[in-house]
């Protein structure tokens, strides 16, 4: 595995084999990508020309002085009250606008069915990670194996997962499945794509000098994972992580109650609360459902991926 690491890391060994994109490569050989963007350069090389003779292209502003870090610092604060004041607007006008038909009971109810989703999809994610993240730095470290998953890897993402969901109805009506736990999954099929891939990506970026380095201090095994390997990929993991749990937080909407001929199946969750308000055109609650979802969504992004993407990235910061 480590030679296989340093063959395919990027280095500025000339005998190194080079990465190629096949995507990049086909639109290179396309002839008519290649006009246009001869015609593009020709138009922006005349415009420039045309330019210098007129004298009307922008000259550089002088140099400002960074501004006084007081005034940074009460800029950012307000800006921050700004965002706390209009998010709290935001969210009495939602309150007025469902208030009359909703009561408060049943918003406190809305919230806990919003705990009950993220459960899930925390849950999905974790179980995802263990299994897509070490396939994803192994297929990382061989570049011709990595060019020839990824494109499958894309295509699995882009396949709609609802297609899938009658055979689960089928299984968990046959067997007499729980849908509370079985229907869980559906939320992931479509998203966890994303975790894969990204890691693919991260990893193939490993210097082949930092696999050298590890080589000689002995790093191997279980040490080189945590040492090397997933330190490394964390910040490409962070980032497939957040856009499978996006996905899977839209994709709660339809898996959270499911469909087939005369058989329905639903768990408790936000997404099966809107799917329920949808197809009764109840828009108090529609909006409601979507309002909750948003704030759960938003929550998560600023208060956790955001702080450990950062985190993230402080810790593999190379140089």
């Amino acid at each position: 595995m480590q030679d296989a690491a340093q063959r395919g890391a990027v280095s500025d060994d000339p005998v190194e084999a080079v990465r190629e994109s096949w995507f990049l490569t086909m639109l290179q050989r396309g002839e008519f990508l290649n006009w246009l963007s001869e015609t593009f350069e020709a138009v922006l090389e005349i415009g420039g020309r045309l330019g210098k003779a007129r004298g009307t292209l922008p000259r550089p502003e002088p140099s400002r002085q960074a501004l006084p870090r007081w005034l940074a610092t009460t800029f950012d604060a307000g800006w921050s009250v700004a965002l706390v004041a209009l998010a709290a607007m935001s969210l009495w006008q939602l309150y007025e606008f469902v208030s009359g038909d909703i009561d408060l009971h049943e918003i406190l109810h809305v919230l806990l069915l919003g705990f009950f989703t993220a459960a899930r999809v925390f849950f999905w994610i974790i179980i995802a990670s263990f299994v897509w993240v070490p396939i994803g730095v192994l297929i990382g470290l061989r570049p011709r194996l990595a060019q020839m998953v990824q494109p499958i890897v894309q295509i699995l993402a882009a396949f709609p997962a609802n297609l899938l969901f009658p055979m689960a109805v089928i299984l968990i009506t046959r067997y007499s499945a729980d849908p509370e736990i079985w229907l869980s999954p559906l939320m992931i099929l479509g998203t966890q794509w994303y975790i894969l891939f990204n890691v693919i990506g991260g990893m193939s970026t490993m210097p082949a000098e930092l696999q050298f380095a590890a080589q000689n201090f002995g790093a191997t095994g279980f040490l080189w994972w945590r040492r090397v390997a997933l330190p490394y990929v964390l910040p490409a993991y962070v980032t497939g992580a957040v856009t499978a749990s996006g996905g899977s937080w839209n994709a709660s909407i339809v898996s959270e109650i499911v469909r087939w001929g005369d058989t329905t199946l639903s768990a408790s969750g936000i997404g099966a609360y809107i799917a329920r308000a949808t197809d009764a055109g109840d828009m108090p609650r529609l909006i409601l459902g979507v309002g909750v979802l948003c704030v759960f969504v938003t929550a998560l992004n600023r208060l956790l991926w955001r702080r450990l993407y950062g985190w993230a990235e402080e810790r593999v910061r190379l140089g």
